[in-house]
C-alpha cells in the first residue's frame, strides 16, 4: 500500500508463489530460485548478493465467469502460445492439462505479468499478454496499476 507521503507500508506479506502478488515479484527476479532455496537449507543465505531486475512490474489476474463464489471449469484456454514477448509472462493457478490442451480449472485461472522500464509499459504489456489469451467466461480488472501510473507521472 503507498500511504498519502507515497511511501509504502506493508499490510501483509505473501509468500505462497501461487499468489497473485508474489508473480510480479518473482518475475523480476534473476537469481536462481532454487539455489536461493537451497541456500537457506545450509544457512548461507546472504553468502552471495542476489540479483533482482530493477524494472517494473505488473500483473493482472485472469479469472473465470463466477469467481470468487462459483466459477465455471473446463473450459479451454486459447491462446497462450501467442504471449511470446520477453518482457511478458503467465503464470498458471487454476488451470490443468486435459489430454494437450489447458483448461481451466479454478476461479483464479491466470496471471498475466508485464516488465518494463516505467511502470507504464509494464502495464501495457500485461495487458497485450492479457489481450491474447482467453476462453469462454474470462475476465478480468482494467484497472490494475492506474495509480502507480498517475504517480510516476506526477514525478
Amino acid at each position: 500500500m503507498i500511504d498519502e507521503a507515497e511511501q509504502p507500508q506493508v499490510i501483509e506479506f505473501n509468500c505462497r508463489l501461487g499468489d497473485p502478488e508474489t508473480q510480479p515479484i518473482l518475475f523480476r527476479l534473476r537469481s536462481d530460485l532454487l539455489d536461493l532455496c537451497l541456500q537457506c537449507f545450509d544457512d548461507s543465505l546472504g553468502s552471495k548478493p542476489i540479483d533482482w531486475d530493477p524494472r517494473a512490474t505488473v500483473g493482472v489476474v485472469m479469472a473465470s465467469r463466477g469467481y470468487p463464489d462459483a466459477y465455471d471449469k473446463d473450459k479451454p484456454i486459447s491462446g497462450l502460445e501467442k504471449v511470446t514477448d520477453v518482457d511478458a509472462k503467465i503464470f498458471h493457478a487454476g488451470t490443468r492439462l486435459e489430454g494437450r490442451t489447458a483448461v481451466t480449472d479454478g476461479g483464479r485461472v491466470l496471471c498475466a505479468v508485464g516488465r518494463g522500464d516505467s511502470v507504464r509499459k509494464a502495464r501495457a504489456t500485461a495487458y497485450a499478454a492479457v489481450s491474447k489469451v482467453s476462453w469462454d467466461g474470462a475476465f478480468w480488472r482494467t484497472d490494475i496499476g492506474y495509480r502507480a501510473v498517475q504517480r510516476e507521472e506526477a514525478r
